[in-house]
């Protein structure tokens, strides 16, 4: 059962994550959040990590690049093109990790209007389950788990009324 908690889910023998949830916000607001890089830079990555830079393309053959930096001075880029651009239901776009180039993934989202807010999905496929694992080791759970947190927050600040 779909819940507002993170439900993540990482086969054994299939090299995919998958992981899905509900916000309290509507399907066009979480589509913003997901693809405007002033919202983005509130939410995406780990708590501690700061983010350096966002740039986004918007389109079908566009592309975008995220850059972190942890605690420890180390930066993490994130780049991809944009697939599917489909407001407010779909975003497919493929994720390679800087760090590891030869570990593309495909991410396919969708934002569902229900009860309470909107079902978000993922399915990243990986080309590998050693490519997959790696995200899986270094800390993708912990990763997900806060930037969802911290997407949570950012939710609630916009839906406060004007004082």
């Amino acid at each position: 059962m779909t819940s507002s908690l993170l439900e993540i889910s990482v086969p054994v023998d299939v090299p995919v994550i998958e992981f899905e949830r509900v916000v309290a916000a509507s399907p066009a607001l979480v589509f913003e959040l997901w693809t405007n890089p002033e919202h983005l830079r509130n939410w995406w990555g780990p708590k501690k990590y700061e983010v350096v830079s966002i740039d986004i393309d918007l389109r079908v053959g566009g592309a975008y690049r995220y850059v972190h930096r942890a605690p420890d001075g180390v930066e993490h880029a994130f780049h991809g093109t944009y697939r599917e651009v489909d407001p407010p239901r779909r975003l497919v776009h493929t994720t390679v990790y800087e760090g590891a180039p030869d570990s593309e993934a495909i991410d396919s989202f969708t934002f569902d209007d229900v009860e309470g807010g909107t079902l978000i999905r993922c399915r990243s496929e990986h080309s590998s389950l050693a490519t997959r694992d790696m995200y899986v080791v270094e800390g993708m759970e912990r990763g997900l788990t806060e930037s969802h947190q911290r997407l949570d927050a950012l939710i609630a600040r916009l839906s406060e009324p004007p004082k």
